[in-house]
């Protein structure tokens, strides 16, 4: 069954003393003007269906904290906190038409959205309320180790099958360009079923000292799109930075190249009217670094890179 969760309040530190600059996230949620919402899907039913590690469904609410007290620049106008769509059970796909539902609602108001997941199965969610919402072209980038273009099995789509799920829905339209992959994480079915979809790739060895090698591409496909959904699955990172997903990296893109790519779709981007940041599971952190270094992507999605 499928929830709608109201927001949690927000709290954290505050600096009076310092000015009226000296603002933190948790003080510009819920602001008056805010152009970006944010919203949650508490569900890690595609992790399990995708034999992996679940908790990925906890993820939500410990992003929130973890980035609460993260600085805000001035002059940013804030979110709007929209609360979480959370599943408890095995209903994924009514999961993900709430949710789809609900980021359709946010982008009728508001300029973009930004989602936390929940495991990866939250991307076919996100492209189908960005979907409902923008008319023109959607180009995908997902900034992964993994296609996730597999073929649903017996147990229904999952984490591991969203992308395969969007080229059916809209076969035509499909543009879909993932940076970071792993090689050895993906089978060599995996690899001619992108090769014959026109998938782009940017693998993660190319990826290890900056951007360059993505750059290219990343302004191509921006280029001949109305609209960029930027998704952000954590376990393309090295497991030493982030080790609290279902699948640790054994190579990884390193964090500041993650951070110059997402900054690079930003700037190259008609309109970033979607992200999402998926995988991160809170059972699996238990010194909470891996929160974090995911703090600190999800902020660099809410203000729209340069962060």
């Amino acid at each position: 069954m499928a929830d709608l969760v109201a927001a949690p309040e927000w709290t954290g530190r505050s600096d009076p003393e310092d000015g009226p600059a000296a603002l933190r996230l948790h003080h510009l949620a819920g602001a008056a003007g805010a152009d970006v919402a944010l919203l949650g899907f508490a569900c890690d039913e595609g992790v399990r269906r995708n034999k992996g590690r679940p908790g990925a469904a906890e993820g939500p609410q410990a992003l929130r904290m973890a980035m609460a007290n993260l600085a805000a620049p001035t002059g940013w106008p804030g979110f709007a906190d929209l609360g979480d769509v959370a599943l408890s059970g095995t209903g994924l796909e009514a999961a993900q038409a709430m949710m789809a539902g609900q980021i359709t609602g946010a982008l009728a108001t508001l300029e973009r959205a930004v989602v936390l997941g929940g495991g990866h199965e939250t991307a076919f969610a996100s492209w189908t309320g960005l979907r409902s919402a923008r008319q023109g072209r959607i180009g995908i980038i997902n900034i992964d180790a993994h296609l996730d273009i597999r073929n649903a099995g017996e147990s229904g789509p999952s984490s591991g099958t969203p992308f395969a799920q969007i080229r059916a829905a809209e076969p035509e339209g499909f543009d879909y360009l993932v940076l970071g992959l792993a090689a050895e994480g993906n089978t060599q079915a995996l690899l001619d079923r992108a090769r014959d979809w026109s998938v782009g790739i940017v693998p993660d060895r190319a990826l290890q000292t900056g951007p360059d090698a993505a750059l290219q591409a990343i302004e191509a496909i921006c280029a001949r799109n109305d609209h960029i959904y930027l998704t952000l699955d954590l376990d393309v990172l090295p497991h030493a930075a982030m080790s609290a997903v279902s699948a640790p990296a054994g190579r990884g893109v390193p964090l500041h190249v993650v951070e110059a790519l997402i900054d690079a779709v930003f700037d190259a981007a008609p309109v970033v009217a979607l992200a999402d940041m998926v995988e991160f599971s809170p059972r699996l952190d238990p010194t909470g670094l891996s929160a974090r270094t995911a703090a600190l992507l999800g902020r660099r999605l809410l203000l729209g890179g340069k962060a």
